[in-house]
């Protein structure tokens, strides 16, 4: 893979399966594990079954978006397409820090299938832009709902709190004025330059030429999508069904524990504030924050018995499940890859394979 190396990959993958060695050791340490499972094996499945329904949902929301603005940009994609992307997205940024690694790979995936990397970018830009967008409308919501309750909480959790909402929302305003104002990337671009230039072995002219046909390309594609309003308005809908898929199942895990003391809203405006809590928070999927902080929220949700047991299925299903789900489907497509390559190769005539070699 051209765009994150092997060896990069294996990093992430042992600092995403060490994290989560210590959280469980440091979560469960004073839990009996025999206790655990006994009160997992009393769930109600259907419910389970209903969460991880609605995990699979969240993926093919984004690639509905994903999908729907490629075609929009001239691009035959399918769903099939698409929602090989969304996987492949989740799965890198699931193994790296501050999901890193998703976006890198997903344009390398599209690249792979001839999609300009202006125009993926493009289209990944808006998709994060109407996710960071719906996440903090959502959380803000949530935060005047919920206020009494979250004064009550751990100064630190309050800070991170805080801090999950500004730096969603510096991050929704660069990505805005990225996607939208010509000034604003000059100046980056100008800035970009300026460093570079002191780099000797980096050929400045050919940068250059190369970045100014990005940057056409990308205007051209923004330009082309602010002439078409309604999609933007479509992509925002998709992606608040998206995250209201993904904040429900912390529900369906209360209900599969016959619990119902508290209302769907209350389980959904505490699961938003954790999100955006543990987002600014640089670690591979937010291994460890997602899961202390959560035993922090849900205490007064969930009796003491549970509260491990349903820490434990929430992320099971909205976190690592997908992740093992993602990580086949990526094996799966390069395998997939591999084997048409082979096959094509092994039916291509001596006279081609040599022209190719020259």
């Amino acid at each position: 893979m051209n765009s994150m190396s092997l060896k990069k990959i294996l990093k992430s993958s042992l600092l995403f399966i060490a994290l989560i060695g210590v959280t469980f050791f440091v979560v469960f340490k004073d839990n009996s594990l025999n206790n655990i499972v006994e009160t997992l094996k009393s769930v109600n499945l259907t419910y389970i079954y209903v969460g991880i329904l609605f995990m699979f949902l969240f993926i093919c929301c984004e690639a509905i978006n994903i999908r729907r603005m490629l075609r929009l940009l001239s691009y035959d994609i399918s769903i099939v397409n698409g929602l090989k992307y969304a996987f492949v997205g989740f799965f890198f940024s699931s193994i790296t820090p501050s999901a890193s690694g998703g976006q890198p790979m997903q344009i390398y995936y599209m690249k792979k299938d001839n999609v300009d990397i202006s125009h993926s970018s493009l289209v990944l830009l808006v998709e994060l832009a109407s996710f960071q967008f719906v996440t903090i409308v959502i959380a803000l919501l949530a935060f005047i709902g919920n206020y009494k309750f979250i004064i009550t909480l751990n100064p630190a959790i309050k800070v991170l709190i805080w801090v999950g909402i500004i730096s969603n929302t510096i991050v929704f305003l660069f990505i805005v004025l990225a996607i939208f104002s010509k000034k604003f990337i000059s100046k980056t671009i100008e800035l970009i330059f300026k460093l570079v230039s002191r780099v000797k072995f980096i050929n400045l002219n050919k940068l250059i030429k190369n970045i100014d046909e990005e940057i056409n390309q990308y205007q051209e594609g923004a330009k082309f999508i602010k002439e078409n309003k309604m999609v933007i308005v479509k992509v925002i809908l998709t992606t608040f069904a998206q995250i209201c898929f993904n904040y429900s199942i912390t529900f369906f895990v209360y209900k599969a524990f016959n619990l119902s003391t508290y209302s769907f809203l209350t389980v959904f405006s505490l699961q938003s504030i954790l999100f955006i809590s543990v987002s600014a928070i640089p670690l591979p999927g937010s291994v460890g924050s997602s899961e202390s902080s959560f035993l922090t929220l849900f205490k007064t949700l969930f009796p003491v018995s549970t509260l491990s047991s349903a820490m434990l299925l929430s992320r099971g299903i909205s976190f690592y499940l997908f992740v093992i789900i993602s990580g086949i489907v990526v094996l799966f497509i390069g395998i997939f890859k591999k084997n048409l390559k082979e096959k094509y190769m092994n039916n291509m005539t001596l006279n081609d394979k040599i022209a190719i070699s020259k």
